[in-house]
């Protein structure tokens, strides 16, 4: 299987790309050729482009940069279908949280069932009346579940994009209300305490086809801070090892039919380190077969 690379090199503190590209950042830490040398098929598709946040407050939703998003979303399936119609093993790069919606509205026009496993420092599940900034980067959890506005909650055929069963969250530290849902959370203190492979497999038992097929969400502040620098950071995160080991086992399991990469941030990255760290981790586990 090949992998075709997709840049969405938007975010949610509104650097324009030639300030800050995030889906670049990770090229020129040597992605692609670091996959290359590991035997890996790589296609770059280039960047997803015309998509700057704005920060304007939608006056209806109360969402930041509202039509964008459903626009941005809608791109962003037409994007991953083709990927998908190729038979490729979608990895997006950069961006934030929000690009899920356009990642779950392309598997629903293909009427295709699929999972979330989400690894995230947050549970972006706040909705427009608890979201202390109406970022929607703080609420595409809630949104792909159902909850939020027509325009993005039915962007596609299917509704809810993603039903709370088919979801596991992983090493949150900041729980934004997801508790009020039926989603099974292992949070940073419970797998740490359960051992990170324990936790993955009473996860995938807990899901209604054990056979799903999983997409895998991971938002770079998962990890503690003291190893990457984000916008948002919450103490207590995973070290390099535990999500090495998260990785390697879930690519164990077989059913992994796309990533993507949120919420890296090069110009807090000054030298480059987390960044080369997060390169080598990505590329170790997308070769751990023979794609």
């Amino acid at each position: 299987m090949k992998i075709e690379i997709l840049g969405t090199p938007f975010n949610g503190i509104g650097s324009p790309p030639n300030i800050e590209n995030t889906a670049d950042g990770l090229r020129e830490l040597k992605l692609v050729e670091l996959l290359d040398s590991k035997g890996c098929s790589v296609k770059d598709l280039g960047n997803l482009e015309g998509f700057q946040i704005q920060d304007i407050k939608d006056s209806k939703t109360g969402i930041m940069d509202f039509d964008l998003w459903v626009n941005l979303s809608n791109s962003l399936s037409k994007k991953l279908e083709g990927i998908l119609s190729r038979k490729g093993f979608p990895l997006l790069l950069g961006g934030d949280c929000r690009m899920l919606i356009g990642v779950f509205s392309a598997f629903a026009q293909r009427n295709e069932e699929i999972g979330l496993i989400f690894l995230d420092g947050h549970a972006d599940f706040h909705t427009i009346e608890t979201s202390p900034t109406g970022d929607p980067a703080d609420m595409e959890l809630a949104v792909l579940t159902g909850r939020g506005p027509d325009k993005i909650t039915r962007i596609a055929k299917k509704y809810p994009l993603l039903e709370e069963k088919n979801i596991l969250v992983y090493g949150i530290r900041a729980w934004d209300q997801i508790a009020e849902s039926n989603i099974k959370v292992f949070d940073c203190k419970q797998m740490k305490e359960k051992g990170i492979r324990t936790a993955l497999d009473e996860g995938i038992e807990s899901f209604p086809g054990k056979e799903l097929p999983v997409w895998l969400h991971l938002d770079v502040d998962v990890l503690d801070p003291k190893l990457m620098p984000v916008m948002f950071p919450e103490s207590d995160g995973l070290s390099i090892e535990e999500l090495q080991e998260f990785l390697s086992h879930e690519w164990l399991l077989g059913q992994t039919i796309g990533l993507n990469i949120a919420c890296y941030h090069p110009v807090l990255d000054k030298d480059g380190s987390a960044g080369s760290r997060l390169v080598s981790l990505i590329a170790e586990f997308l070769s751990q077969q023979n794609i």
